[in-house]
């Protein structure tokens, strides 16, 4: 084998090397438990190079997998939780992504808003359901006067069946409201409204489907 292709293998493996070792080096901080709400474990851990937490919860429920699933992705955007908004709309979708424009209120400080994008990355025909959502910039939608534009939201949906038959329910949430609001002032609504929104969401699954109703029921 020439020299010169042996020196450039033994970098690109050096090279690798030092990437998988700085990656097992520095690892994602730890979760620390923060309470329970009705069943709901909940979890929060700090975010390298913000000041605002993320926030994890999880709970196990006697629910459909399918239906679950059709909650989280296609009814997610209409759920009713604590969270106020002022306008949702759907500016494109396929049968496995969705892009949405969201105006919420926020109580002392000014409105914000987004453009969000969600992807179903599992359906539940695969055996589990996953689901993840982030903001981005579009176009089409720029600031709008008398809103500050969230600069970040992203979070999952991981979704699947136990022994038992039950569903582990697991939802991961990351935000920074931007605006210059203070991430110990922000923290305690941050906690709720996550929290709400999967109550919300497991609440809307566990409903009748009203296609499965008969005439007069």
């Amino acid at each position: 084998m020439p020299a010169k292709t042996t020196i450039v293998r033994a970098t690109l493996l050096v090279s690798i090397l030092l990437i998988v070792g700085s990656a097992a080096a520095d690892p994602a901080p730890p979760w620390k438990p923060d309470g329970t709400s009705d069943g709901l474990w909940i979890e929060r851990r700090d975010v390298r190079g913000s000041s605002f937490d993320e926030f994890r919860i999880i709970a196990v429920r006697a629910l459909s997998l399918e239906r679950m699933c059709d909650a989280i992705f296609t009814g997610g955007g209409k759920v009713q939780s604590s969270v106020r908004f002022k306008k949702r709309e759907v500016l494109r979708e396929t049968d496995t992504e969705r892009w949405a424009y969201e105006q919420i209120a926020v109580p002392w400080v000014s409105d914000r808003d987004y453009v969000m994008h969600t992807r179903l990355e599992h359906p539940a025909t695969s055996g589990r359901c996953e689901v993840s959502f982030e903001t981005q910039v579009d176009p089409s939608r720029p600031p709008v006067p008398g809103f500050v534009r969230i600069p970040c939201i992203r979070g999952h949906w991981w979704v699947a069946p136990m022994a038992d038959g039950k569903l582990w329910l697991r939802y991961e949430v990351f935000s920074d409201p931007g605006g210059g609001i203070p991430a110990f002032l922000a923290s305690g609504g941050q906690r709720s409204a996550a929290v709400d929104f999967v109550k919300a969401v497991i609440l809307r699954a566990g409903l009748p489907d009203p296609l499965a109703r008969g005439p007069g029921t």
